[in-house]
């Protein structure tokens, strides 16, 4: 029989890039599994286009303990990520990420692989609610290491290169020029591409002996946010983008909703030592990209994402 995968948040950037692995496993008859895609909404285009492809896209309502024993029943292994942006409650997303643990060890599931972060309230005193949920989620599944009756694998990923022309955009202000607020205050920081964390989670699925209970940060590349710009402007002439320097308390000052939240992850990002591994990455992905290559690889979205901001005055 197939092994069933259970993948949660299926339509998303993580999830989305190990149901692109998985499928490409099948389809090169590399492996037999059966692909169960976890969608709020089945019925939207993605869900379709995941049902075209032969998934089983299946509806579930992470809060309900019935719907997900339900989307678990029968999995070999589960991804398990959680989306604390869909409700802004820390408490939610903690009570999200022990049912599906739970249900996976009741149900008999040999291997759950979980999307976690660190805990960055013990790490610098910061709250930092979608980092400190995932790390209280994560010292949870450590407990389950002393009834040893599921291997898990936690791995953590970094800042997605995906997020420059999106959540982090920069602001144009002129025709040529785009300047970055991502208050990293000179130090390097981790990115990767959220679909290419795929690939590594497939390998986790392939030898999951070699990495059970273990945890591993994702990275592809580890720049300075100039470092970033510089790549950016290489490749988009005549545009140039430039990192504004601002300063962790100055993001913080800045007001919008979320601002105080993003700007400590930042801080924690700038003080916490973070553990991504870029070396352990490539292991795992032996194609996955640096910024560089990312960028040359995706110019024409990149220039359609840039090139539709507006001028800000002033």
């Amino acid at each position: 029989m197939s092994k069933v995968v259970t993948v949660f948040g299926a339509t998303g950037g993580q999830g989305g890039g190990i149901v692109s692995r998985l499928l490409k496993a099948i389809n090169n008859d590399e492996g037999d599994y059966h692909i169960r895609a976890i969608t709020r909404n089945p019925d939207g285009p993605k869900g379709i286009d995941l049902k075209n492809k032969g998934c089983e896209v299946v509806k579930c309502d992470m809060d309900d303990q019935a719907s997900v024993e339900e989307a678990i029943s029968g999995s070999y292994a589960v991804f398990l990520v959680t989306n604390y942006w869909e409700h802004f409650s820390a408490e939610k997303e903690i009570d999200q990420g022990k049912r599906v643990i739970d249900v996976s060890e009741k149900l008999g599931v040999k291997h759950l692989v979980y999307s976690g972060l660190e805990n960055v309230k013990k790490s610098i005193g910061l709250e930092c609610a979608h980092f400190d949920s995932k790390g209280k989620v994560e010292e949870y599944l450590h407990t389950k290491k002393l009834k040893e009756r599921m291997n898990f694998t936690i791995v953590r990923f970094s800042f997605y290169y995906n997020n420059f022309p999106t959540f982090m955009k920069p602001r144009r202000v002129d025709e040529d020029t785009f300047i970055f607020d991502i208050p990293m205050e000179g130090v390097q920081m981790d990115a990767i591409d959220v679909t290419q964390g795929g690939e590594c989670v497939y390998a986790i699925l392939e030898s999951p002996d070699c990495y059970r209970y273990k945890t591993i940060g994702l990275s592809g590349d580890k720049l300075t946010i100039q470092g970033y710009c510089d790549i950016l402007s290489a490749n988009l002439d005549p545009w140039k983008f430039q990192d504004s320097k601002v300063t962790v308390e100055q993001y913080r000052s800045l007001g919008f909703p979320g601002a105080e939240e993003i700007a400590n992850m930042f801080a924690f990002y700038i003080r916490g030592n973070p553990d991504r591994d870029t070396k352990m990455s490539r292991k795992l992905n032996s194609e996955i990209q640096s910024f560089k290559i990312w960028v040359k690889e995706n110019k024409e979205m990149l220039r359609k994402a840039f090139g539709s901001l507006e001028v800000q005055s002033g």
